[in-house]
């Protein structure tokens, strides 16, 4: 490159950026090419005054040794780290998506959250991240295992309950999971959102909701450190009053490898072929006290494209219809982010004594997914009943016959656990 042209390029590159704009050049190239001028440079510009910054940066840099070149590098890097001309970080104006670029490269988390209602904390779980892995401890002893392809519930008997595929898998980060996607880039304002409050140790961040909750929740307030840029607390304020909050520890010792690995699920209870819009299928029970038999229907399909999902794919004759609709808005939404197929069952159970319960008909599955579902009240000798199952789905080689794992526990006593 003649003089002239290498001269004019590098006073355009020091024109950007001294104006804040982005420059156009192999960064890392140059700064691995002039890492020794770089740092003498940063060490004896690290003790500039606050006032009037660009001019004497640039005073420096006439009088500095080292080249113009490298001198240019330095403040450019200074750009791209998001300084202010070497005097520190330019913090009323740090955009979210640079705390979410620092978070992205967070190895280990330990985080709780608490949900108030109505005055109290009505339910609260203690979770731990870690290299692409989570488990999360509820407040009633139950244990959720992620290990990025598979997410596994189990009770704190140790009985699994739930068995779906992971958020992970499909995309979703840590902060969108653990958030229930309040803390999602769906939400089109968070990339750009500055702090609305910079205190001495950290920023605070204010968001609306996402349009979807924009009829329960008012908003969200993230706290985040002001050195290290990472989330410290997340807020989220329900319309009611009520709110959500996310505590994340960064200090807590790292949990060993094993923690993260979860315990063999049990063998089923009972195992039985169902047919699609078939005859009810008895399933008989093993090795849960009490109950005799399943009784399944599977009754119902669904793999059409979203925006055509039936109005009325959920309903039932054993529930008030706000309670379906509600469901059904629930399944609708599950659907248009995961797709399908998805499929309906009902099922009963029937007891040692002869009773037979009430029917849920309210349970929606995708294959090779199991969640908690439960059945029990209005017996006819009048006595308290609660039969808790997990149903399991998976396919078979023959269209239209399905293979159901039912896993079960019948209680008799009046409480939760």
């Amino acid at each position: 490159m003649k003089a002239e042209k290498y001269d004019k390029k590098l006073d355009e590159l020091i024109g950007q950026a001294i104006s804040r704009q982005r420059p156009t050049f192999d960064f890392d190239k140059w700064q691995k090419q002039h890492k020794k001028e770089i740092q003498d440079f940063t060490s004896s510009a690290g003790h500039l005054p606050q006032a009037g910054r660009p001019l004497e940066i640039w005073r420096i840099i006439m009088k500095s040794p080292i080249t113009k070149l490298a001198a240019a590098a330095v403040i450019i890097i200074a750009v791209f780290l998001g300084l202010d001309f070497l005097g520190g970080p330019d913090l009323a104006n740090t955009a979210w998506a640079e705390v979410t670029s620092h978070f992205a490269h967070v190895d280990y988390v330990h985080f709780y959250h608490l949900k108030s209602r109505d005055s109290s904390v009505e339910g609260h779980f203690e979770g731990w991240y870690a290299h692409g892995k989570m488990v999360i401890r509820g407040n009633w002893g139950g244990m959720t295992y992620d290990d990025g392809q598979t997410l596994q519930g189990f009770d704190k008997q140790g009985k699994r309950t739930v068995q779906r595929r992971s958020n992970f898998a499909e995309g979703q980060t840590f902060l969108e999971y653990i958030s229930a996607g309040s803390l999602s880039h769906n939400n089109k304002q968070f990339d750009q959102q500055t702090p609305v409050n910079v205190g001495d140790d950290f920023l605070i961040y204010e968001f609306d909701p996402p349009a979807d909750e924009s009829k329960w929740l008012e908003s969200i307030f993230i706290t985040v450190g002001k050195n290290s840029l990472l989330p410290v607390q997340a807020k989220v304020y329900h319309k009611d009053g009520d709110y959500d909050l996310l505590i994340f520890d960064y200090e807590a010792p790292e949990k060993p490898a094993e923690f993260f690995e979860s315990p063999a699920a049990e063998l089923p209870h009972g195992v039985g072929e169902v047919v699609l819009d078939g005859e009810e299928v008895l399933i008989n029970v093993e090795g849960a006290p009490g109950l005799k038999q399943a009784i399944v229907r599977l009754h119902s399909k669904y793999d059409g494209p979203s925006d055509q999902f039936p109005s009325d794919y959920m309903h039932s004759s054993h529930q008030e219809p706000e309670f379906y609709r509600a469901v059904g808005n629930k399944v609708r939404k599950t659907y248009k982010k995961e797709g399908g197929p998805i499929f309906r069952l009902d099922v009963s159970f029937m007891t040692d004594e002869g009773y037979r319960s009430n029917i849920n008909d309210m349970i929606v599955l995708h294959l090779n997914e199991a969640r908690q579902c439960g059945v029990g009240k209005d017996w006819p000798d009048g006595k308290y009943r609660n039969i808790r199952f997990s149903p399991l789905l998976k396919p078979t080689d023959r269209e239209d016959t399905y293979i159901v794992e039912m896993r079960c526990w019948f209680r008799t006593e009046d409480k939760e656990n």
